[in-house]
């Protein structure tokens, strides 16, 4: 065999070797990606409850929530479906009369929730599509508070009479402030999970969660 044929043998074996590590360095790629989605899908299985977070503060009036989400795998390991829920509490300052010497203030909470689907997208990101029709708030009207420190006889009942009214305006907030906190919501990143703690971003969030039940 002369020397330029074994050169082109050795050239070609050469190629093939090439081929079959960068297919192995593919495989080994792949492999891994799966076995890090796997491992964040595991991690993620079950109920959290996020820290609470201010979402209005005026002066004269202010919204606090509470997330909470749970995540339930399907059939496929990295996917399946999420329920989002939101514990709101609005509260409203307003200056009744000359006989209420400090504010009368309006203080409701109130719950949303909506569901979806979620895909473990790579090891600290999870694609999320929430479904707007699932939305669902409640508030319980009777629960609305109407607190005042000092009040005539005279204008008791026309403090009652503010309750329906309070009510609505609470509703409304709550409706406003759950459709806003749910509202673009595509995606969870930068997912670190530590014990107990999950720390990530939604919605330009940097939110803290504690799993459900965790001691």
């Amino acid at each position: 065999m002369s020397l330029i044929n074994k050169l082109k043998r050795n050239d070609m074996f050469m190629k093939k070797v090439l081929i079959a590590l960068c297919c192995m360095g593919a495989m080994l790629t792949v492999v891994s990606s799966c076995d890090s989605k796997g491992r964040l899908a595991e991690a993620v299985e079950g109920e959290w409850t996020g820290n609470p977070e201010r979402l209005l503060d005026t002066g004269a009036a202010s919204a606090t929530m509470v997330r909470m989400m749970e995540f339930s795998p399907g059939e496929v390991a990295t996917e399946g479906t999420i329920t989002m829920t939101a514990i709101i509490t609005v509260e409203n300052t307003m200056q009744f009369n000359e006989s209420v010497v400090t504010p009368l203030t309006i203080t409701a909470t109130g719950t949303a929730t909506i569901t979806g689907t979620y895909q473990v997208r790579d090891h600290d990101d999870i694609l999320v599509g929430l479904d707007a029709t699932s939305l669902s708030v409640s508030v319980d009207p009777d629960a609305v508070q109407l607190n005042y420190n000092i009040l005539s006889e005279d204008s008791a009942p026309m403090v009652e009479k503010l309750k329906p009214g309070a009510a609505v305006l609470a509703t409304q907030q709550i409706n406003r402030a759950a459709q806003n906190a749910f509202a673009n919501i595509t995606e969870i990143e930068d997912i670190h999970i530590k014990n107990n703690t999950m720390r990530c971003e939604i919605g330009d969030r940097d939110i803290a969660f504690s799993r459900a039940g965790a001691k």
